[in-house]
């Protein structure tokens, strides 16, 4: 069996949170999102191909196949009345697949159809017992239409009570695009966290219902440096991508009253990207 190849950084993207736990990047604009492929392998092959030769593989290449069909439903329309057939495909290999790999890679795939008939699978890889597969699973569930049958007691108990950093991340994320009742005492309760990561993506949470109690944790964000090389620490990058995360929620939020906080990070934020964005928040939140 070949060696697996690299996912490439156009699958599985580095994240804000990523220097900790985070393999996937993951922001807060009303909803999560998944960052996919923007082009398919040059394979030639369809979805309809894909799928009949995920079904044909034997156990140590199927994942191949899963991992070549996620990519193709992440970067290519398909026709409405294709999807029932591939979503009942991919049930079946999810289900009949003892190889992490392919579930995993089934889960992204269905998650990049947002469609309803793929919660069967979605909800029940809440509890798969590959870490990876359920970060992918909450991802994937965050990123589903509002209104969506999300089994919301498996999700919210991942928030409680697992101890991954990046799930406790995802699974915030998520029950804050969905708009669920009790988001708010949740992302407080981890605003305290230990884990940075999950503090900052509980603020950013906040940001949203311009919880005073975020500011601190938000200033501690836009005040990151960009120059940090020690291990477990964020990326130049990283800072950059948290930064602007930020700013876009202080700006989709109208939240006035930070409008000095955002302008001392235009004057002074060494970053040309962070900066501009900086000013094009403060230019809405002084409109």
């Amino acid at each position: 069996m070949s060696e697996r190849p690299e996912p490439s950084k156009k699958i599985l993207e580095s994240s804000p949170f990523s220097g900790i736990a985070v393999p996937i990047a993951i922001v807060l604009i009303g909803a999560v999102i998944i960052f996919g492929v923007t082009k398919m392998l040059s394979t030639g092959k369809n979805h309809r191909d894909l799928v009949e030769e995920m079904n044909s593989k034997t156990f140590g290449n199927r994942w191949v196949a899963a991992y070549e069909l996620s990519k193709f439903l992440a970067g290519q329309k398909i026709p409405k009345e294709d999807i029932p057939w591939v979503i009942e495909n991919l049930s079946r290999v999810y289900t009949d697949s003892v190889d992490a790999r392919t579930r995993n890679f089934v889960v992204l795939a269905l998650g990049s159809l947002k469609n309803p008939l793929s919660l069967g699978v979605l909800n029940t890889a809440l509890e798969d017992q590959d870490p990876q597969v359920k970060f992918n699973a909450v991802v994937s569930l965050g990123n589903m239409p509002l209104g969506s049958d999300v089994k919301w007691n498996k999700l919210e108990a991942i928030l409680d009570q697992d101890l991954d950093p990046g799930l406790k991340q995802v699974a915030l994320l998520a029950i804050a695009s969905h708009n669920r009742p009790n988001t708010e005492e949740k992302a407080l309760i981890h605003l305290a966290s230990s884990d940075r990561t999950v503090r900052y993506a509980a603020a950013i949470v906040l940001s949203k219902t311009r919880n005073p109690l975020a500011v601190p944790v938000l200033e501690e964000i836009l005040n990151l440096r960009y120059d940090t090389s020690q291990a477990g620490q964020l990326n130049g990058a990283q800072v950059e991508g948290l930064k602007v995360n930020v700013l876009e929620n202080l700006e989709r939020s109208k939240w006035y009253a930070l409008s000095n906080l955002v302008q001392t990070v235009e004057q002074n934020d060494t970053n040309i990207r962070v900066s501009t964005k900086a000013k094009q928040t403060l230019k809405e939140l002084k409109n």
